[in-house]
């Protein structure tokens, strides 16, 4: 692999952590909106409920000092299914808090997961790479050995072109050596 693969490898992993960590920020963002969404549901679940009290009060304290007995009965009775009312939205907008906390955890657990699996991809990217890479350098330097010691045959005189065709000739020297498991190679004289 030569350098500029090696580059782009590099450039593809940053992309890689720069769409990772825009992931983690958006997904950090979401959960903090329903944090804020929740804390105003509940609010919103307190005042109805503490509104909904306060004004059951008011009323009874008004009516009952300028009726009396009678008609503060009658105005007990008549806000009674609007306490209940009120009682329930209460009710209806806590569990709905309740849930938005339940999914917020949810998502943050999807999130948590999302991230080990992007580094974990990330890990497995750049081992790869540093492997093939590894792979590649030394693949490229066994092949450079091998034309250095061609070049230098090339420049000792060893290795030329023969004199009566365009093929390569070699210089063996006087009594040549032959190399391999059946002395299928003779052994080039520096």
């Amino acid at each position: 692999m030569d350098g500029s693969n090696i580059d782009d490898v590099k450039q593809l992993l940053v992309k890689l952590a720069v769409i990772a960590e825009q992931l983690d920020t958006r997904s950090r963002g979401a959960l903090q909106r329903i944090d804020a969404s929740a804390t105003t549901l509940d609010r919103s679940a307190q005042r109805w409920a503490e509104g909904g009290d306060d004004f059951s009060r008011r009323m009874l304290e008004t009516l009952g000092t300028q009726a009396r007995d009678s008609i503060a009965g009658a105005t007990r009775q008549a806000l009674t299914p609007l306490d209940a009312q009120l009682r329930q939205s209460a009710e209806a907008a806590k569990w709905a808090a309740d849930a938005l906390a339940e999914q917020r955890k949810l998502l943050t657990l999807a999130q948590q997961s999302l991230v080990r699996r992007g580094l974990l991809a990330l890990l497995v990217g750049a081992v790869l790479a540093a492997g093939g890479s590894g792979y590649m350098a030394w693949r490229n330097l066994r092949a450079a050995t091998l034309g250095d010691d061609v070049l230098q045959a090339v420049h000792s005189g060893t290795l030329v072109r023969c004199p009566d065709s365009r093929a390569l000739c070699v210089r063996i020297g006087p009594r040549p050596r032959r190399s391999g498991t059946q002395g299928q190679y003779l052994v080039v004289q520096p």
